[in-house]
């Protein structure tokens, strides 16, 4: 029987202590497991079937179960165990039977918008849009690419050298995106999305600083009256949330439509349907573009519609086409200002519509869009934000007018939207909704109330763990 050589001052080196403030490292523990551990680990996981296709909790044990199948393990295998070495095996076990394993700790601080694998060693998360280095680790690559694989599955869809990108929801609160090891230098990379609302309310978003209620008024006012609204920022500011929560403000007797290509959108709505775009598999066949759902919703006697993001050409034509013919509707786009999301737009029209002067796509996105509301991190106070509302105009001369209402500022230390303007293209429709929006009631600048910090938090731990319970 061959005993592990075990030195109590190595095993403590191999963990990660809390990380020191601006190390970029987020302060969380890494067992290391040296290389005969990690064979003994991989033994029992494969006496639990892990990387079958059955689904995991299947063969949920008690710590108890664990040990023994353990013990039996090590036996086989001619390993006597120390009770540190056994026990760090168990920690390892017990942590692959929860929903997302390893990352499980990550999963449910809710500080952490975006979790970022890019080898089984290399473990970091975002948050508010910064990077930071984790110690968390997988035991080995192949516990790491059969952890990828049984969480594309739960996510409904899959990843091969055929077919290399995957893309999933698990539940409604995390995005899977998965790229095979075929393209990656240390790969697989797994990035999950972390959606931190079941559901979102404008007055959650007043709460957590978004933007006050005044603004959210105008905003509202304008979805409620029929106007379309693109959302614009960049990754990971805040935009398919903005857009859960002013859909709330499509009138209850209206149908609307939701295209996306990985379902994120999910609303509380009597008359709602959600349509899903495809990828060609790995044949090169069943591809459904975001111009056939947009069709297809067309002879759906639909009154709004909402698409998930404009990120190519075709997207965005189909788009533009269904707003100027008179469906309203909720879109985002990748840009880092309001005149960006102009300019994009622009481009990707002019990239379906070869030949066609600029005017005329100019005139088809002020036909189309109605404002434009740019949102990004603050980089004083690092919460998300409505940076600027711009409404869209008439051309004239050949020129897109633009006129802003709203922008954000820090005053004194405080967070602060100046009124830019007090007449809104959409004065009368705004002033006769059943909750009239006067803007020249406001006062030049608006502040969010003094209990709201606008911290940029998620929610809590207990509700995302709720939802994972649900998912799975």
């Amino acid at each position: 029987m061959r005993k592990l050589s075990f030195d109590p001052q190595f095993a403590h080196a191999q963990k990660f202590l809390p990380a020191p403030q601006g190390s970029g490292e987020v302060g969380l523990k890494r067992l290391a497991l040296s290389p005969a551990l990690a064979h003994i680990l991989e033994e029992v996981q494969r006496e639990l079937g892990y990387g079958k296709s059955q689904a995991q909790e299947s063969t949920l044990l008690s710590t108890r179960e664990l040990e023994s199948l353990v013990y039996l393990v090590a036996q086989r295998l001619g390993f006597d165990l120390s009770n540190y070495e056994r026990d760090e095996i168990l920690t390892h076990l017990e942590r692959d039977q929860k929903p997302f394993g390893v990352l499980q700790e990550l999963v449910d601080d809710p500080q952490v918008s975006d979790i970022i694998v890019t080898h089984y060693q290399r473990v970091a998360v975002q948050q508010g849009r910064k990077n930071y280095t984790t110690g968390v680790a997988f035991p080995t690559s192949e516990a790491f690419e059969s952890f990828v694989e049984r969480v594309l599955q739960k996510a409904g869809t899959t990843y091969s050298t055929k077919k290399p990108i995957a893309d999933g929801m698990i539940g409604a609160f995390a995005r899977i995106h998965a790229v095979h090891r075929s393209l990656c230098e240390s790969g697989p990379y797994l990035t999950i999305r972390l959606n931190r609302f079941s559901r979102v309310e404008v007055s959650d978003l007043v709460r957590l600083g978004t933007a006050p209620q005044a603004v959210f008024d105008y905003l509202q006012g304008l979805v409620s009256a029929g106007q379309t609204l693109l959302l614009v920022g960049e990754v990971g500011t805040g935009k398919t949330t903005l857009a859960r929560a002013l859909a709330g403000s499509i009138p209850q007797e209206e149908a609307i439509l939701v295209i996306e290509d990985t379902p994120e959108i999910r609303l509380e709505h009597p008359h709602v349907r959600y349509v899903t775009t495809r990828e060609a598999n790995a044949d090169g066949a069943g591809r459904v573009s975001p111009s056939e759902c947009i069709r297809a919703g067309m002879r759906m006697a639909m009154n709004r519609i909402i698409f998930g993001e404009m990120r190519d050409a075709e997207a965005a034509e189909a788009f533009i086409d269904v707003c100027a013919s008179g469906h309203p509707g909720l879109s985002t786009i990748h840009a880092r200002s309001a005149g960006e999301a102009v300019a994009r737009l622009e481009l990707f029209l002019g990239r379906s519509q070869r030949g066609v002067e600029r005017q005329v796509l100019t005139q088809q996105i002020a036909t189309a869009v109605q404002a434009i509301v740019y949102v990004d991190i603050c980089h004083e106070t690092g919460a998300r934000r409505v940076m600027d509302i711009v409404e869209i105009g008439p051309v004239a001369d050949g020129v897109l007018r633009q006129r802003e209402m709203f922008r954000y500022e820090v005053l004194g230390g405080r967070p602060a939207w100046r009124v830019t303007h007090r007449v809104s293209a959409h004065r009368e429709q705004l002033e006769a909704l059943d909750s009239p929006v006067v803007l020249s009631a406001l006062p030049p600048v608006v502040y969010l109330p003094e209990k709201e910090n606008g911290q940029n938090s998620f929610g809590h731990g207990s509700a995302i763990r709720s939802q994972i319970r649900r998912a799975f």
